[in-house]
């Protein structure tokens, strides 16, 4: 269980950010962290010069003048979760990689390793190598790797930090356009989707037949996740009320949960900082059943007996933090 959590984790891109070559100082990577870490929030509306539409947008919704990507740098990486498939904001989407060149002689050597680190990454839909303080002839032999490596020159911190704003826009678009490919895919050729809770052992025909009527929901959840990760809460909400019915209809208790909890933080999303008595109401009731529901899924069809109890941990510690947000602290004694 992760101890940051909140209900708005879904819209969440988790980017992993690793530090290679040569031994970067403690201060030195601390401020390159720290360049990163003032861009957690990219505006759709200052992506718009790197993003093109290669094909129609599925997220036909996406408020370009309002929405926003959402990062979470994770400085060191993390290790995959087998919980993927479940919740797409638990992927590494993206990969990040710091070169102190006064360190770092070689730039080959540098890219041979981040290429090799990321490998590490499967689910990440974009990479960059950002290399900071290259010398001349670092410079001159950069420009031949432009597609590998991306140099920041020696310069004054404001133009550091221009610069590494504009970089991380491109990346927010090139997720963006990655989002779309995904969800596109999704939805013409269908995808398998399984958790710990899933047989992992050849499946009996009675088993393909549930997997197949469960593989919409599961299906129609997941890019519910997407559009949440691509600041579309209301294309979002519209495909977890689709998964929660069909979730419903297939007793995929599991996954039920879980486009329940989705369809909240698209609700949040959607209206964030609104103060309503009603919202809030909504939100809690929402939550009472995403907690019970997480609850019977480890007592029904749990076939590889795989404990689930973090989920409803995680569930309870969100609805408390929201509570506790909102100012109605008694009723987290309550939940």
């Amino acid at each position: 269980m992760e101890p940051d959590v909140s209900m708005e984790t879904g819209s969440m891109i988790r980017i992993a950010v690793i530090p290679v070559g040569g031994a970067i100082p403690h201060r030195r990577l601390r401020e390159y962290v720290s360049m990163l870490a003032r861009h957690t929030r990219i505006d759709l509306s200052s992506i718009s010069s790197f993003y093109s539409e290669h094909q129609k947008s599925p997220f036909t919704h996406q408020p370009w003048e309002s929405s926003s990507l959402r990062f979470k740098y994770m400085v060191g990486g993390a290790p995959p979760s087998p919980w993927e498939d479940f919740q797409a904001h638990r992927k590494i989407l993206a990969v990040i990689g710091l070169c102190h060149c006064p360190a770092s002689p070689d730039l080959d050597r540098v890219i041979e390793q981040f290429a090799s680190v990321s490998k590490g990454y499967a689910s990440a839909l974009a990479k960059r190598l950002f290399a900071f303080s290259p010398s001349d002839e670092q410079l001159k032999d950069g420009g031949e790797k432009a597609n590998s490596i991306i140099l920041f020159p020696p310069t004054d911190q404001q133009a550091h930090e221009l610069q590494v704003l504009t970089m991380i826009q491109d990346l927010a678009a090139t997720l963006l356009m990655e989002f779309e490919k995904w969800v596109l895919n999704a939805e013409s050729v269908g995808t398998i989707l399984k958790t710990p809770l899933d047989s992992q052992s050849n499946l009996g025909s009675e088993e393909v037949i549930k997997a197949k009527k469960r593989r919409l929901a599961r299906a129609q959840k997941t890019i519910g996740d997407y559009c949440l990760l691509a600041g579309s809460p209301v294309d979002a909400n519209a495909h977890f009320v689709t998964a929660i019915e069909l979730a419903r209809l297939t007793g995929d208790v599991f996954w039920h949960a879980g486009a329940l909890e989705g369809s909240v933080c698209a609700l949040l999303v959607d209206r964030m900082d609104e103060r309503d008595s009603l919202l809030e109401e909504e939100t809690k009731y929402r939550y009472y059943t995403v907690i019970q529901l997480y609850k019977r899924s480890y007592l029904q069809d749990n076939a590889q007996r795989v404990s689930t109890v973090t989920f409803e941990l995680e569930a309870q510690l969100k609805l408390a933090r929201y509570l506790c947000r909102r100012h109605l602290a008694k009723e987290v004694v309550d939940c």
